[in-house]
């Protein structure tokens, strides 16, 4: 069965946890949760879900019902359910009239709520196909961190959205790196604009101002540039970033991200609001305890479940090993690169990614096939 992914709108924690309760099928993935206001619209929208679920209690204020009817669900491919504290046929009724295809009691049974949200989406699809809807795909937002500097990190997101736009994909770099990015350095750019200019723009953020303050790469790869020095790294909030991701979502179909190698508030909004954290790190023991301890912090943030493990070989001689990892870890190693000093450094020093230069090297071979992973786990 494929995978079935909601986003709970509610404005009560309480009902977002009831309602994340109540998934019990594996099957079905809470992919965010949202409010009912306006940023909340782009949210939802770049998240590109099959369903939303409105959790909310009676009695259910219009303001909701409008907030349902200005989305069009529908003409999105998208289904829309009513999760609430008492179901009557008036209720029912009235929602029918906003295009909502299922009213659910939240008192009912774990297997009945699941069993109920998998008929309509099977419905939905039934609909979707004799209206000739198509439904967009969602994009994928992917973190680079490194659990300490000079493992590698920027390095493999620049190569990754560069084969990612060989392929034809639309892609947007993102330098989170706020203090010691490096993306237009190792693209061979020269931004006249950074993140600090689009933070201070009085428009304010969005799609049209992202791309306006972005460099565009020859690879086809868009990249928003960190700050031009580390000082005015202390002008883009942690809002900043959120704002700037759920802008750029459904504009793209990847976006990359170079987080910063640490957990401040711009570094924690970049890694809450991505789908998958790259952690890459070294085979040896500094980078694992590192590493250790970056998956207990995503484990507080409740955003474990992100993230992957990459190794990046270098030419220390150690013996810690792949299964070290996995069972320090306790995760399988996502995917490991060979160390290829020549190719890697040649790459640096002229600013131009190694995908381009050298197709015939080994760690053009892994980043490929590294890339091939995540253009198949996107379509699952």
């Amino acid at each position: 069965m494929e995978n079935i992914k909601i986003v709970v709108v509610s404005e009560e924690t309480s009902l977002r946890v009831s309602v994340k309760k109540k998934i019990v099928d594996k099957n079905i993935l809470i992919v965010g949760y949202a409010d009912f206001n306006e940023d909340s619209k782009l949210k939802i929208e770049g998240l590109f879900p099959d369903m939303v679920i409105i959790a909310a209690k009676v009695p259910i204020q219009k303001s909701i019902f409008d907030f349902i009817e200005s989305m069009k669900f529908q003409s999105k491919g998208c289904s829309v359910v009513l999760a609430t504290d008492q179901v009557s046929v008036d209720l029912v009724n009235f929602a029918a009239r906003y295009g909502i295809r299922q009213v659910l009691s939240l008192d009912g049974s774990d297997e009945e709520f699941c069993r109920v949200i998998a008929e309509v989406h099977e419905f939905e699809k039934k609909i979707q196909t004799q209206l000739n809807i198509q439904k967009r795909v969602r994009s994928k937002v992917i973190a680079f961190f490194g659990c300490k500097g000079g493992v590698g990190k920027s390095m493999l997101a620049t190569n990754t959205a560069v084969a990612l736009a060989k392929r034809g994909a639309k892609v947007m770099l993102l330098d989170f790196d706020l203090a010691f990015g490096e993306q237009h350095l190792l693209l061979d750019l020269d931004p006249k604009d950074t993140i600090v200019e689009l933070a201070q723009d009085p428009e304010g953020i969005s799609i049209e101002r992202v791309n306006a303050f972005s460099t565009l790469h020859s690879s086809g790869v868009s990249l928003l540039a960190c700050p031009k020095s580390p000082e005015y790294a202390e002008y883009v909030s942690a809002e900043n970033i959120t704002a700037i991701i759920r802008s750029v979502r459904p504009y793209y179909e990847y976006i990359i991200i170079d987080a910063a190698n640490n957990f401040s508030d711009e570094s924690i909004a970049a890694l809450e609001n991505c789908d998958e954290i790259m952690i890459v790190s070294n085979p040896d023991i500094l980078s694992l305890k590192a590493a250790k301890n970056a998956i207990n912090i995503l484990g507080q943030l409740q955003i474990k479940e992100k993230a992957r493990i990459l190794i990046n070989k270098d030419a220390t001689p150690t013996l810690i090993k792949a299964k070290d990892f996995e069972q320090m870890l306790e995760m399988p190693i996502y995917a490991s690169f060979s160390f290829d000093y020549k190719t890697v450094n040649g790459s640096i020093n002229k600013g131009e990614p190694f995908i381009l230069r050298s197709s015939r090297a080994v760690i053009c071979r892994e980043v490929n096939a590294f890339v091939q992973k995540i253009i198949a786990d996107k379509k699952d």
